[in-house]
């Protein structure tokens, strides 16, 4: 013989009314997600220091001051001798026409 839990029953109907009420806050999150499909999202963006901007691009930190002086990468100066860039530049570094730097293509490896 089967039994029915109701109270098991009333607890998952609460749960499932909860969900409900998370994906209708959630849905004009989902649609600005299905627009942006394929294109560039970057939700923040934030200053770095030189040596981490180095990282992401698989150079060395000498190299960043090369950017600087050719103008691919524009530094902001916090505490007048602290040099800072915006993430957001430093990603689409390597998505621009291929750089050289003393002759050698830097970023055949990025893309």
């Amino acid at each position: 013989m089967n039994t029915l839990d109701l109270a098991a029953l009333q607890k998952f109907t609460a749960q499932a009314q909860k969900l409900q009420a998370i994906a209708r806050d959630l849905q004009p999150f989902l649609e600005l997600l299905k627009e942006l499909d394929g294109k560039e999202f970057m939700p923040t963006d934030r200053l770095i220091r030189a040596g981490e901007a180095a990282q992401m691009l698989g150079v060395n930190p000498s190299a960043i001051g090369e950017f600087v002086k050719a103008g691919l990468l524009t530094p902001l100066y916090v505490n007048s001798d602290q040099r800072r860039f915006w993430l957001s530049e430093v990603r689409a570094l390597p998505r621009k026409k291929p750089w050289t730097i003393g002759g050698k293509y830097c970023n055949e490896q990025n893309g």
